[in-house]
């Protein structure tokens, strides 16, 4: 298990635009953070910093303890795509995952996450027979064969139904409770945070900040129909709306003589 430490982390770009203002993050050796917000508030840059794939205009990002300057072989990420290499079939498509591990054990490894994503039989099949669930399935086990301490995930089940959606759930949490990695993840879906997570980061836009952080005090397995993962829900939406309040125009003015609008 590792810790992840995002420390005072800016991000801006070259044409001057401030994406992310003094991030601080941490997320506890295997704690599910989950990041909130509005668009425009960063969390897919935050995410991409860090994965390695960019790099932060001040501030730190530490895992274990060490300074992130690029990728690191202890962070993993799922994106919203599958992004499975489609001239590999299904079974080298997780192993692509495993290459720091010696070939033995990467074949045996994905054999077992072959049959713990409940693809028994598929791993000599080519991506493009995959469903979209099924192809979301292989990305999570590709990024898990090596055992990461970090697992990002960028939004992994926003394209899918909610079927589909709620047996991901199912699946990623079933892997996390075996493996323990400390996963930080991105999602507009208050329902799949609450779902997910043990804490929640919300975020404010333009420049990107933290606004509040909620731990999510419900025991697991999780019943998204009890009152009490309503409340938490509702909690979670005033929070967010509290910090979009900024965002918002303000309220009409009433209209001129004659009922006509005074901006016209």
């Amino acid at each position: 298990m590792t810790q992840l430490t995002i420390s005072h982390v800016g991000k801006t770009y070259a044409d001057g635009t401030e994406a992310l203002r003094d991030i601080q993050v941490r997320a506890a050796e295997g704690e599910i953070v989950a990041i909130l917000g509005g668009s425009g508030c960063g969390k897919t840059t935050l995410l991409r910093l860090v994965a390695g794939l960019d790099v932060p205009s001040g501030g730190t990002i530490t895992v274990g303890g060490e300074t992130l300057s690029g990728t690191h072989p202890a962070i993993s990420a799922v994106f919203q795509e599958p992004r499975l290499l489609p001239w590999l079939k299904v079974g080298a498509n997780i192993a692509f995952g495993g290459q720091r591990l010696e070939a033995a054990e990467r074949q045996r490894r994905t054999e077992a996450l072959i049959e713990r994503i409940g693809l028994a039989g598929y791993g000599g099949r080519w991506p493009r027979d995959l469903s979209g669930g099924q192809s979301q399935r292989v990305a999570i086990a590709r990024a898990l064969i090596g055992h990461p301490g970090v697992l990002l995930l960028d939004e992994p089940f926003s394209a899918l139904d909610p079927f589909t959606r709620a047996s991901l759930h199912e699946l990623v949490l079933g892997l996390w409770t075996e493996l323990k990695p400390t996963i930080l993840m991105v999602t507009h879906d208050v329902d799949e945070a609450v779902t997910l997570a043990d804490r929640i980061v919300v975020m404010k836009p333009r420049p990107g900040r933290v606004h509040d952080s909620m731990a999510m005090d419900l025991p697991r397995p999780r019943d998204r129909l009890s009152s009490a993962f309503e409340l938490m829900k509702r909690r979670v939406m005033r929070t967010i709306d509290r910090s979009l309040a900024d965002e918002r125009p303000p309220a009409a003015r009433p209209a001129g003589p004659g009922g006509t609008s005074p901006w016209l």
